[in-house]
C-alpha cells in the first residue's frame, strides 16, 4: 500500500508495498531459469541482459528464514501498553491486512489494540490521531498514511510521548520512528518490475518494453515505485537495449474506479506501440485493466500490466495468465508483527531494527495456488519465540 495525503474523497487507496514477481525472458535456446527463455546477445546488451536475469531470478526465488530472518534477539515485552491502529482505509486490502496483523500481534503481547478506520478521508485520519492522544494510547500504528498528510497531528502525538510506526509510508522530519519496508524498497520494487517486463516482452513479443507509466503522486511510495521503473528505462537506454518510455499519465486514488480508466484507455489508443502498462498499486491496475478489456486493449498476447501489492484479484489474474503479468509484494501479515516488535523496542528505550522484510516478484510461475501472496514461510512462530510467548 502507499501513503495517503490530500482530499477527503480518497476512498480508494493503494495497498502496500508491497510486492510481486514474474517469470519470463527472451526467445529460443536451452532451458531457461525462472526469469524466462534465453536469447543470444553480445556486448553491452548481453551484459545488461545477464544482470537483468540475475536480479529477476533472485527476486522470484522463495524467501526463507535465512534470506529474510526475523530478529533473533529483543527486549522483554513491556506490559500494559495501548495502541491505536490507523489504516488508510479498511475497505482497501493493502491497508487492512497489515492493520489486522498488527492488532493480532499486539493482543498476543497482552496489549490493548484498536483500529480507528478513517475510510480514506484525510480529515478523519487527523481526527484519529487526535483521538489516540486523548485516549491515553502509548503508540500509533499507521498503514499507508504519509507523514506529510498529518504532520501537525503526528508532531503533537510525538510531543505527548507516543511512539509512531508505519508501513508503506513516506516520513517527514523523523516523525515516524519505523517505516516498514523502507521507502527505498518501493523504488526497488519498481525497478524489479521493469526488469521483469523487459524479459517478458522479449519472450512474448520479440521486442523491448515500451512503457506507459501511470503515477499517483499523492503517495511517496508510489512516486518511489514509478522512479524505479523510469530508472530502469534509463539504464536500458544507456545499454542500447531498446526500452522506451512511450507515455506518462497521472491520476488520483479517488479516480481509479471512475474517470482514470477512461484516461488510461485514451492514453493506450494514443500510443499503440506500447506493450507495458505500469500502475503504482494493484487496486489502480485492477480498474485500469477493466477499462482496457472493455476497449479491447488488454490482450496479454500484445500488452502486459505490472504493479505492486499482490492483492487477491490481481494475483488471480496473474495466476490465470491474464493482462497483469507481475506484481511486487511484501508479506503483509509479517509487516504487522514487525511493526509491533519495533514498538516494543521503542517502549523498552531501544531503537527499531531491520525486520527482514523485502519485496518479492510474483508471476504466473510462482504465484500461490489461491489468494494473495503473503510470504513463503510463516514468521509468526519466530516472533512468538522472540517475545517469549508459547
Amino acid at each position: 500500500m502507499s501513503v495517503l495525503r490530500g482530499s477527503p474523497r480518497l476512498l480508494a487507496i493503494a495497498a502496500s508495498v508491497a510486492v510481486t514477481a514474474f517469470a519470463a525472458g527472451c526467445g529460443g535456446g536451452p532451458a531457461a531459469p525462472a526469469g524466462g527463455a534465453r536469447q543470444e546477445t553480445s556486448g553491452p546488451v548481453a551484459a545488461f541482459d545477464a544482470k537483468v536475469r540475475a536480479d529477476v531470478d533472485a527476486a522470484l526465488a522463495a524467501q526463507t528464514e535465512q534470506t529474510n530472518p526475523v530478529p533473533a534477539e529483543g527486549p522483554a515485552v513491556v506490559p500494559g501498553k495501548k495502541l491505536v491502529i490507523i489504516p488508510c482505509a479498511m475497505a482497501v486490502e493493502g491497508c487492512a491486512r497489515p492493520a489486522r496483523a498488527a492488532q493480532e500481534a499486539a493482543k498476543v503481547l497482552g496489549w490493548d489494540a484498536s483500529i480507528d478506520d478513517p475510510a480514506g478521508d484525510a480529515s478523519k485520519m487527523s481526527a484519529a490521531i487526535k483521538r489516540a492522544v486523548s485516549s491515553g494510547a502509548h503508540g500509533i500504528v499507521l498503514n499507508s498514511i504519509d507523514a506529510a498528510a498529518v504532520q501537525g497531528d503526528l508532531r503533537a502525538a510525538r510531543k505527548a510521548g507516543l511512539s509512531v510506526v508505519c508501513d508503506m509510508c513516506g516520513d517527514t522530519g523523523g516523525l515516524i520512528q519505523s517505516v516498514s519496508p523502507p521507502l527505498e524498497e518501493n523504488e526497488r520494487a519498481g525497478y524489479l518490475l521493469a526488469q521483469q517486463a523487459y524479459l517478458l516482452t522479449k519472450e512474448r513479443f520479440g521486442s523491448a518494453p515500451r512503457f506507459i507509466v501511470m503515477l499517483d503522486d499523492e503517495f511517496a511510495t508510489v512516486r518511489a515505485r514509478a522512479a524505479g521503473v523510469k530508472r530502469f528505462i534509463g539504464d536500458c537506454e544507456a545499454a542500447g537495449a531498446g526500452c522506451e518510455l512511450a507515455a506518462e499519465g497521472r491520476h488520483l486514488a479517488a479516480e481509479i474506479s471512475t474517470t482514470a480508466p477512461s484516461r488510461v484507455v485514451q492514453l493506450a489508443r494514443s500510443n499503440p506501440r506500447h506493450n507495458v502498462l505500469f500502475a503504482g498499486y494493484d487496486a489502480a491496475l485492477h480498474f485500469f485493466a477493466q477499462g482496457l478489456r472493455q476497449a479491447g486493449l488488454a490482450d496479454p498476447a500484445k500488452v502486459i500490466g505490472i504493479s505492486v501489492d499482490a492483492d487477491v484479484a490481481n494475483t488471480d489474474d496473474i495466476r490465470k495468465g491474464g493482462f497483469q503479468a507481475a506484481s511486487a509484494g511484501v508479506a503483509m501479515r509479517r509487516v504487522g508483527y514487525g511493526m509491533v516488535d519495533d514498538l516494543n523496542r521503542l517502549f523498552s528505550g531501544g531503537q527499531p531494527v531491520a525486520q527482514g522484510i523485502s519485496v518479492k516478484l510474483i508471476t504466473k510461475a510462482n504465484a500461490p495456488a489461491s489468494g494473495s501472496w503473503d510470504g513463503d514461510f510463516d514468521a509468526t512462530p519466530h516472533y512468538l519465540k522472540l517475545w517469549g510467548k508459547p
